[in-house]
Formats: structure tokens, sequence, C-alpha cells
């Protein structure tokens, strides 16, 4: 069987209210609940990867990059063929929950919904989702609580 690697760049946007963390989550035309992502551009940073593929998913235009990022691995097979996938997120504070899926993206992206660290972890589809989530919630809670 054919092997591919594949490495997408998100972000895992977050909106901070008193000492809440609210979480964007979007829900993929395939049914999978999870972060904004995607593949990388030429001449395009990590980072500028992750702010485009937001924008694109979320209409966020509007964020601040954390420096801590976290990283999803997993495989999948397809028209066989096995994909051994990493996504590589950044925590991205955002000022408004406001943002909806751009109308040129509805087709991909159903909807996005923000949510609290319990909805997130019942909605996110993948359990290294939910993993990252984790690690990222850790985070937030130990620097920005």
């Amino acid at each position: 069987m054919e092997t591919k690697k594949e490495q997408s760049f998100g972000v895992i946007p977050v909106f901070k209210e008193n000492n809440n963390f609210l979480f964007c989550l979007i829900h993929e035309a395939e049914g999978h609940w999870g972060f904004p992502k995607g593949h990388q551009d030429a001449g395009e940073s990590e980072e500028e990867t992750a702010k485009r593929e937001l924008q694109e998913e979320t209409g966020i235009n509007n964020v601040i990059l954390d420096k801590k990022s976290f990283i999803e691995k997993y495989s999948f097979e397809r028209a066989s063929i096995q994909y051994n996938k990493s996504a590589k997120y950044f925590i991205g504070f955002v000022s408004s929950i406001t943002a909806t899926t751009p109308e040129n993206f509805k087709k991909e992206i159903l909807e996005l919904r923000w949510v609290n660290y319990n909805e997130a972890k019942q909605l996110l589809t993948f359990p290294e989702a939910r993993e990252v989530l984790n690690q990222a919630f850790e985070y937030l809670k130990t620097e920005f609580s």
C-alpha cells in the first residue's frame, strides 16, 4: 500500500471572558468536528497558513497567535493509500465571537460553534483532537487564568 505524509497548520481559536475560555470548533462537510486548519501554500510561514485557514473557514481575521503550539497526529486510509497526517495548531486569541463561515466556504464548513471546554470535548470527533484540546486547556489555565 502506498503511504503519503501530509502536514497542515491551524488555529485553536480562544475567546477569554473573565476566567472562562471559549473555543471555536468547525463542523466539516464530512461530518467531523475539529479546529480550523489546512495546507500550506508556497511561500507561506506556518503562522501565515494558520491565519489564512482560520479566516477562510471562520471569517476571523483579527487573531493574536500565541507562541505555544500543539501537534495532532493521525492516520487514515483512502483509495488504498495510507495517509499519515500531522496538524500543528497555534493558540489564537480573538476579541469577538461574532464570526461566521464565509459564504464561499459553506460547502466545506457547515457551521462553527463557540463552546466551553466541556462542550468542546463532547463535540470533537477524534480522540487526537480531544488530546490537543486537553493540552491547550491546561496551558491556558496555567498561563492565562
